[in-house]
């Protein structure tokens, strides 16, 4: 097993690029009745991201108000939150949330995705329940949105940093 902590430490000084594949359950509607609940996998497989480590400056509302004046809209009218969930770990961008860890990173490009059922290829037209997509919120009106994403690690099935890939990923 990597410890995916030392990975991202011994390779990442402030924020840097990486590309991600993961493995997550999808939310479906229907409850228990579906007979895909617990059986289907959403895996996203090259997807672009960025990670900071926060340790002068917090790379999310920087870089949403760099976004907001190159869109000429005044980067004063956007004031961050706190979380909704979970602990940020301090210089990191991990979050823990009730003894999992989480990978918060800022969403640049989905990579190739697909569903598995029970580990075999199944069109996501063919998966029962996937509710409509949500509407992503507004950022202080800003157009060119910065999309936070947080993955659970062991949802993690690799990650590249600086050309290096990364597989097995734990968090200890």
């Amino acid at each position: 097993m990597t410890n995916i902590r030392t990975a991202i430490n011994d390779n990442v000084n402030g924020a840097t690029f990486l590309s991600i594949t993961t493995s997550t359950d999808p939310r479906l509607l229907g409850g228990k009745k579906n007979p895909h609940k617990g059986h289907v996998q959403k895996v996203m497989c090259g997807g672009n991201v960025m990670i900071f480590q926060n340790k002068n400056i917090h790379g999310y509302e920087a870089m949403v108000k760099r976004r907001l004046e190159s869109e000429g809209k005044d980067p004063a009218s956007f004031e961050m939150s706190d979380r909704q969930w979970g602990t940020r770990i301090p210089n990191t961008p991990f979050v823990e949330h009730k003894g999992e860890y989480y990978l918060e990173v800022i969403f640049l490009h989905t990579g190739e995705t697909h569903f598995e059922l029970d580990g075999k290829l199944i069109s996501k037209r063919n998966v029962r329940g996937l509710p409509v997509k949500a509407v992503e919120g507004v950022q202080g009106g800003l157009s060119d949105k910065v999309i936070i994403r947080t993955f659970k690690v062991s949802s993690i099935r690799s990650l590249v940093i600086n050309g290096e890939e990364f597989t097995d990923l734990e968090y200890k």
